[in-house]
């Protein structure tokens, strides 16, 4: 008989077994969250120069993760209409027009990974208008699945009060686009990357390093690690006197969130142990969130 326990490295994290068997989902994870973003700088109504950066910054991602030939274009029309934003409008529209009639909702995913996109677009240039405003407002009120989230009925919350008097001031602005990176990290602007595969802030993380301990408490670890494979730190939690699990439970202490999104996670920002541990700790306070950076500097010690 053949012991499936040493089969398990087949679908290791990231892994290219586990790549394949997920590829379908991941393409129309990303294909979502690209229509969304594209819908978002059109929610305006015109493309800022502003916005110019984030856009290829995006569109560069997605002919890399999807060899799209919109994609490929769209580089190449900002390359030949740097200044001329009107122009990318109208490209945009037309790329909008037609993925929008060809891209098939299979699954609440799907709504969360548009959304996700469409908060990106807006919030590219670090400024939101009432426009914007409203077609955000308008996603919301007719999704139940989005207004389930807190994070999103927050910013909901937030967007719905800025418009009462049919303007956006310079704080309200700043407002909503802080709420929005707690969904899907700072923005292109800010960093000069691609927003798909950020992580989101993450409300209620742990910050003082000083009451994180490995001994005798319970890790799990979700994303894609820069200090090293997921396997390694486990084991290092491990001799440290530590423990690991691969799911989160209410017997989880700490919950370490990679610098960067899984290729396999559920939305393009966040996964089901991410999902999971916000649940339990409205219920009772754990588990911790973690990020990278603590764990690294607390197994450099």
């Amino acid at each position: 008989m053949v012991d499936s326990r040493r089969n398990t490295g087949a679908l290791e994290h990231e892994g290219a077994a586990l790549g394949r068997i997920h590829a379908k989902e991941n393409q129309q994870k990303a294909l979502g969250y690209w229509l969304g973003f594209l819908e978002g700088v059109l929610a305006s109504e015109n493309v800022e120069r502003a916005e110019m950066a984030p856009l290829r910054a995006e569109a560069q991602q997605f002919l890399t993760l999807l060899h799209d030939d919109d994609a490929a274009e769209l580089i190449r029309d900002l390359d030949a209409w740097n200044d001329a934003p009107e122009e990318i409008y109208s490209v945009l529209e037309t790329i909008v027009g037609y993925r929008s009639r060809e891209f098939v909702v299979k699954s609440d995913k799907d709504v969360v990974n548009e959304f996700y996109g469409f908060c990106a677009g807006i919030a590219c240039d670090n400024s939101i208008t009432p426009a914007e405003v409203e077609r955000l407002l308008g996603r919301l009120d007719s999704s139940s699945v989005l207004q389930g989230d807190g994070r999103v009925a927050s910013l909901g919350r937030a967007a719905r009060k800025s418009i009462e008097d049919g303007r956006i001031t310079a704080e309200e602005s700043e407002d909503i686009c802080q709420w929005i990176t707690k969904l899907v990290g700072d923005s292109a602007t800010d960093t000069g990357l691609p927003t798909f595969g950020n992580v989101g802030v993450i409300d209620g993380a742990l910050e003082d390093a000083s009451l994180f301990s490995i001994p005798e408490r319970m890790f799990v670890l979700t994303g894609k690690f820069a200090i090293g494979p997921r396997k390694v730190l486990a084991g290092m939690i491990s001799e440290r006197g530590g423990a690991w699990k691969n799911t989160v439970c209410r017997e989880t202490d700490y919950l370490v969130i990679a610098a960067e999104a899984s290729r396999d996670w559920k939305h393009s920002h966040e996964g089901t142990k991410i999902i999971r541990a916000m649940e339990l700790r409205q219920k009772g306070g754990r588990p911790d969130l973690v990020h990278e950076p603590m764990l690294a500097s607390a197994l450099a010690l």
